[in-house]
């Protein structure tokens, strides 16, 4: 509250116009002017300039002789001038008057022009004062003691008294208690009337009024104000006449008080500037120490300050860059419109962020992530900009080379199947509009197999990348080679006008493909088997094309490989309904359309429950129940069947789960595992989250392979995930056994636990005693084999009490056929269960 009390301009408190006279005004008429204005002061102008000042105070010095009041004013004027800018602070202004000891002051303007006086009176009496005037009594101000002279003393000697003592009043004393006073304005009075003669007492106001000494200095003043008065008597408690209090004993308060302000204004202002320099330290070490480089221009781009990331990004050190323009980094790659909306959203909105590529001072380009922002000053105008970026080269480097990934095969840099698909159908769009023909290409490489098996995966990876290139060589720029995994690549070939065209292709393909490859000393040899499909000739969509491309190929492939085959029509009855029935099997998973069926085994002496075989059973909105023999095969060579085989195995564990918490022990749980799922990579983790997710005991579960499978040598990576398996509890089962390879020492070296004898032996056994028929001859021979191998043996397809009781026999310790058990759902099973045990 206080800084604004004394923060008024002086220019406000001026009232009135300025009374003013030229040089050669007699004093006497300058006087009568005064008084009539009642004006303490009048400013002596020559041509609008003021040259002078005559106040009532320069009063006191007149004669009483008629030739001294008609002398002109300006041989009595006080010169020069003082003056004081408009706007100075009322506060100023009083600590002015007290140092130059005046009570007038001329006010001007910005260009010099008098605007009006400003006097002692005008500064007690303003506004700003106020808080301090309450706040002190009469007694605490300056009070002059009082000259009290005698009512019968000359005037012309009281003057002289007033002018030797500089007083600007003086009490004149009547009889004992009583005052009068006559003051500088008085004076003015008298000269203008010409009556400077006779006895003081004449000529003094009576009677003095007074107020008490407790009173408030802003009452006193407030009594001063209203009663017109500059002088006023101060009395104490009983009565007497202690002083005298003029305007200027109130003023010396406030001036007081406002120097007081000040310093407490200037203390502030001190210890904003300490914590203003701390936090200006602070940042300077933020800047100093931040990994992200800064810079600070003017409004045109002129750069002020560099931080030292600036100089690691930029290579240009600090007193290179200050001094210098931003555009000291500019790349040239960025258009004049690219500048343009940029500067145009920095005026607009105080802010720019975006991309943008500048160049180092060795010349190498760099992508920086940019963000510029305006600098204003406490009146909101623009002053600097300051602009913080970062280098992005890297990053962007890495976000290019995850999306080329995720388009293109990591080993030869053609693209994906991902990409393959897209380009595909963008060309069968083309070709509608055009008219022309397209020609898709299924490539698989006979026997490459053998090339990774005998030399290695690096061997192998050495020869498609050569392959890829000679693919990629033996077509156009336009048309695309794709890699679609393994050793399967896809070509597109567009604007086709004569079918003939696409057969030199493939030609072209195989004798380029087919050339030998150099490696070292070694020659290796690969041959394609190519199959193609033509748009709009023998499908209208890109899946459909791929499919029959990819059925052309196993075709060239049966007609004894290095070849070629064109997709055609008699393929529909057979291959077609193959098509059909993979497409619809890819929606089967995504339509929940498979369900598991469970027949149970039995333990062949106790006629107790000992497992369940989970089988697939693909449940078709029109065909109605699928057996797996259908669909199987086409699972496994589309390889479908490793996301089949995968929903199998969680299914069965979960419904396994579900059955032993609700207290019914099945014994195991046997899952049928292909070949494809073994070779697949993520199947030993994907097992773990199942049985993780399900809860099911790693015991509970049995695997069922194929004897070929079992069988297979070189590599031994099913060997090891056959151990692997082992290792973890789970059990293992060779199926269909005595059809395929059956090395029983090979056997030995696996960590199978039962054998399941083929449904073919059992069917064999005879309706003799038992003895004489091949299929149980074969059978008592396996049962004898596993017996010493410590292997269980399953017989798999028992249709006949003569075939349980034969196996019994023979000591074969489980069954399962139709006999027992069909395959049932699961909701069947336990009522089954009850009913087979009583």
């Amino acid at each position: 509250m206080h800084h604004h009390t004394l923060d008024v301009e002086i220019g406000r408190l001026i009232s009135g116009p300025l009374l003013d006279c030229p040089p050669s005004t007699p004093i006497r008429d300058a006087a009568r002017r005064m008084a009539e204005r009642r004006c303490s002061a009048i400013v002596v102008t020559d041509g609008g300039r003021p040259v002078g000042i005559w106040t009532e105070h320069d009063a006191l010095a007149v004669d009483d002789d008629q030739a001294a009041s008609h002398r002109p004013i300006e041989t009595v004027m006080s010169r020069p001038v003082r003056t004081l800018p408009a706007s100075t602070r009322l506060g100023d202004a009083a600590v002015h008057f007290r140092s130059e000891r005046v009570r007038h002051c001329l006010v001007v303007d910005d260009e010099g022009k008098s605007l009006g006086i400003l006097t002692q009176t005008d500064l007690v009496m303003s506004q700003g004062p106020e808080f301090f005037l309450r706040m002190k009594r009469i007694e605490s101000a300056t009070l002059s003691i009082p000259s009290v002279i005698d009512a019968a003393l000359p005037t012309a000697d009281a003057l002289r008294l007033m002018r030797e003592q500089q007083m600007s009043a003086i009490v004149v004393a009547y009889g004992p208690g009583e005052y009068g006073i006559l003051t500088e304005r008085d004076v003015i009075r008298l000269v203008a009337a010409g009556q400077l003669h006779g006895p003081v007492g004449e000529h003094a106001s009576r009677p003095l009024r007074a107020l008490p000494r407790q009173q408030s200095l802003y009452a006193a003043r407030q009594y001063l104000l209203e009663n017109r008065l500059r002088h006023v008597g101060v009395h104490d408690e009983d009565g007497r006449l202690v002083g005298l209090l003029d305007l200027s004993g109130i003023l010396s308060n406030i001036e007081y008080e406002y120097v007081r302000e000040l310093q407490t204004a200037l203390r502030e202002r001190d210890e904003a500037l300490v914590q203003s320099r701390a936090n200006l330290r602070l940042a300077d070490r933020v800047l100093e120490s931040t990994h992200d480089a800064v810079m600070i221009t003017d409004l045109e781009g002129g750069i002020l300050r560099v931080n030292p990331a600036f100089t690691r990004l930029t290579g240009y050190a600090a007193e290179e860059a200050v001094g210098a323009n931003a555009r000291l980094l500019s790349s040239g790659r960025q258009s004049a419109t690219f500048y343009r909306d940029m500067w145009h959203e920095l005026r607009e909105k105080g802010h720019w962020k975006g991309e943008i590529w500048n160049r180092r001072k060795d010349g190498a380009l760099y992508l920086e992530y940019l963000s510029i922002s305006t600098i204003r000053d406490p009146d909101g105008n623009c002053t600097h900009y300051a602009a913080i970026f970062t280098d992005i080269t890297q990053r962007r480097q890495a976000e290019e080379r995850l999306a080329w990934l995720a388009t293109h095969d990591a080993l030869t840099g053609l693209p994906n199947r991902t990409l393959f698909t897209e380009r595909l159908d963008q060309s069968i769009a083309r070709a509608r509009r055009s008219g022309k023909r397209v020609a898709v290409m299924f490539v698989d490489l006979d026997r490459f197999k053998l090339i990774n098996d005998t030399m290695g995966h690096s061997v192998g990876d050495e020869a498609l990348a050569v392959i890829a290139s000679r693919l990629k060589h033996a077509v156009r720029e336009t048309d695309t080679v794709a890699r679609l995994g393994g050793d399967e690549f896809t070509l597109l070939i567009e604007d086709i006008d004569d079918i003939r065209h696409v057969g030199q292709i493939a030609q072209s393909l195989m004798e380029q493909v087919g050339a030998a490859i150099h490696r070292g000393e070694h020659l290796l040899f690969v041959t394609p088997s190519i199959g193609i499909s033509m748009y709009p000739d023998d499908a209208l969509d890109g899946r459909r094309l791929l499919m029959q491309a990819d059925h052309a190929m196993y075709e060239a492939k049966d007609a004894g490989k290095n070849s070629f085959r064109f997709f055609t029509a008699p393929m529909t009855s057979s291959a077609m309904e193959r098509i059909r029935l993979e497409s619809e099997l890819h929606n089967a998973l995504l339509s929940n359309e498979l369900v598991l069926y469970y027949q149970p085994e039995f333990d062949v002496k106790t006629g107790e429950i000992v497992g369940v075989e989970a089988l697939v059973r693909w449940q078709h909105p029109q065909r109605g129940l699928v057996a797996p023999d259908q669909f199987i095969p086409i699972a496994e060579e589309s390889a479908l069947i490793v996301p089949i085989g995968a929903w199998v195995l969680r299914e069965a564990c979960r419904q396994a789960r579900a059955w032993l918490d609700e207290g019914f022990d099945f014994g195991r749980m046997s899952v049928n595992l292909s070949g494809r799922q073994c070779r697949h990579d993520g199947f030993l983790l994907e097992l773990s989250n199942i049985l993780s997710e399900t809860g099911l005991p790693a015991s509970r579960l049995q695997f069922e392979l194929v004897e070929s499978m079992a069988m297979m040598t070189g590599g031994g990576g099913i060997e090891t995930l056959l151990h692997e398996l082992a290792a973890r509890g789970i059990s293992l089962a060779i199926d269909d056994f005595g059809t395929g390879y059956s090395s029983f020492t090979y056997l030995q070296a696996l960590p199978v636990d039962t054998l399941k004898v083929d449904r073919s032996f059992v069917a064999g056994i005879g309706s003799d005693d038992g003895n004489g028929s091949s299929g149980g001859t074969i059978v008592r021979a396996i049962v004898a084999m596993a017996k010493s191998l410590g292997l269980a043996v399953v017989a798999e397809g028992v249709e006949t009490e003569q075939q349980m009781r034969f196996l019994a026999a023979t000591g074969c310790d489980r069954a399962q056929g139709f006999l027992l058990a069909r395959p049932m759902p699961a909701r069947e099973m336990r009522r089954a269960a009850w009913r087979l045990a009583a």
